[in-house]
């Protein structure tokens, strides 16, 4: 269980009324209390607001703030950003134009492309028939075609964690003839499948879209169904993901508009890629709303089995030791001291970023239709979630505060006006107590200012917690004042 820190309380004995302070919370940055105390404090925090207004109130309006200057900054027509912490969706909005002329402003609910972000999907696809015995991840890619290329010595293992050796068939920034033609997945992956490798299978890592192609191919041959019809009804239907479509499918929506800008020029529509040249490698698009529930199922490993997630998001180590920094449809690294587990995506005119701290439980869907701003976009939003909450002011009162400085400055004295407590804390004060707490204020010296830290509502009185100062080190006092205006709870805590 830990050890628990010990209270550095100045009383005698534990009372009933004092005992009420264990549940009470006071500022931990300012006053070192018991581990017990805070515990308590935490489930009184919690109940006292809504945890949605809690951490979405001062999140919002740090992104309203910061997010449109980004999109101006790096003229990118629109953004939408989804967040989720403790596995819940707190945020979803959408910013600028989802289509510039005429202009159509940016909805949450509208499918944006994720391009490689697909990915993960297709990886967890192949974790299915894994479970249900369909295949084995390091069977050979000839188990299911032997006819492509390499087949006999490349896994499917390999394939997800790319070490295949495949060439990469889109490597470009910009679109190429041949991925802007239709063409069928099964004649692409065969063309780029029989060129050489670029390295021997798994002794090096290089990222390349045909690994995915590929392992669409062969989720799609194993289930015997389409490749999307199999990842809707077993992946993103079960993840909640009900708007999520299929760039190959027959019906994709002309907003919104993928952007892209020549060299430093004005930005102009783009035009997309051929259907099935991106299949299972990037040809997903959805709403902010959806890709933030996927960021939910996967930090909380829902859906698939437990070592089904350990096995998506465990690195390739490469044969010299070092690891490869990719995992299954996840990049792994660690920036500003927190572990990430991320990956971006581009199609032509969108460009997409999504990013998970485990530790945290907290993950940023950035889904953008332009080029180069996903990484300034990611900072800000960053910059608004792991900051600080703003604290509402504590209440002053002032009769409370006149009564705590009147009882100090009496008890310096070695005296007490019995008239300003109730019963049970007149049945503490005895005069060997007095006695102590004369002791223990006199280096407090004359009171200089005294403020509120935190106040709470219980058993009809009101609970609050000073900080006290004189001319000597601050204190901490804890009282109960009844509907009377008379002290229940009077007790003194060391601050740091």
């Amino acid at each position: 269980m830990g050890g628990i820190l010990t209270a550095n309380r100045v009383t005698t004995q534990a009372t009933p009324a004092q005992s009420r302070y264990n549940s009470y919370m006071v500022n931990p940055s300012a006053v070192r209390i018991p581990s017990r105390r805070l515990l308590a404090a935490a489930s009184l925090l919690l109940t006292a607001l809504p945890a949605h207004t809690q951490q979405t109130d001062g999140l919002k309006a740090r992104l309203e703030a910061a997010i449109p200057a980004v999109l101006k900054q790096t003229a990118t027509p629109s953004a939408q950003i989804g967040i989720v912490r403790d596995g819940r969706v707190i945020y979803t909005g959408a910013f600028g134009l989802a289509q510039t002329t005429p202009a159509v402003p940016a909805t949450p609910d509208m499918p944006y492309r994720v391009g490689s972000v697909s990915k993960q999907f297709t990886a967890a696809a192949v974790m299915v028939l894994v479970e249900r015995g369909k295949l084995r991840l390091d069977d050979p890619v000839s188990t299911w075609f032997p006819e492509f290329g390499h087949s006999s010595e490349i896994t499917l293992r390999m394939l997800l964690n790319q070490v295949s050796g495949y060439s990469d068939d889109y490597t470009e920034d910009y679109l190429t003839p041949e991925m802007a033609a239709p063409i069928d997945p099964y004649k692409l992956i065969q063309e780029w499948t029989a060129k050489p490798l670029d390295f021997a299978p798994g002794t090096r890592w290089q990222y390349s879209n045909t690994n995915y192609g590929l392992a669409g191919l062969i989720v799609q041959k194993v289930a015997g169904e389409p490749f999307f019809q199999f990842l809707r009804e077993n992946i993103l239907l079960p993840a909640g993901l009900t708007h999520a479509i299929d760039l190959d499918g027959p019906s994709v929506p002309a907003v919104p508009v993928g952007y892209i800008r020549n060299g430093f020029g004005p930005i102009r529509p783009a035009i997309q890629e051929g259907k099935g040249t991106v299949f299972g490698a990037g040809e997903l698009a959805m709403p902010i709303g959806d890709l933030a529930k996927w960021n939910a199922v996967v930090l909380h490993h829902q859906i698939l089995k437990p070592e089904s997630w350990q096995t998506l998001q465990t690195e390739y180590t490469l044969p010299d030791g070092k690891g490869s920094g990719y995992a299954m449809g996840f990049f792994l690294r660690v920036r500003d001291g927190r572990r990430l587990i991320d990956h971006g995506g581009e199609v032509n005119g969108f460009v997409s970023l999504n990013t998970l701290y485990p530790a945290e439980g907290i993950a940023i869907a950035i889904l953008t239709n332009a080029e180069s701003s996903t990484s300034a976009l990611t900072q800000a939003v960053e910059t608004a979630v792991f900051a600080p909450e703003a604290k509402a002011p504590i209440p002053r009162d002032p009769a409370a505060e006149a009564l705590v400085k009147n009882v100090i400055a009496q008890l310096q004295q070695g005296k007490l006006d019995r008239s300003l407590i109730a019963p049970n804390l007149n049945f503490y004060f005895t005069d060997q107590v007095i006695a102590d707490y004369k002791t223990s204020l006199a280096p407090l010296g004359p009171i200089q200012s005294i403020e509120p830290l935190n106040r709470s509502e219980r058993g009809g009185m009101t609970g609050i917690f000073y900080k006290v100062q004189g001319t000597g080190a601050p204190i901490g006092v804890f009282i109960y004042v009844m509907n009377d205006g008379k002290l229940d709870q009077f007790v003194l805590e060391k601050l740091n």
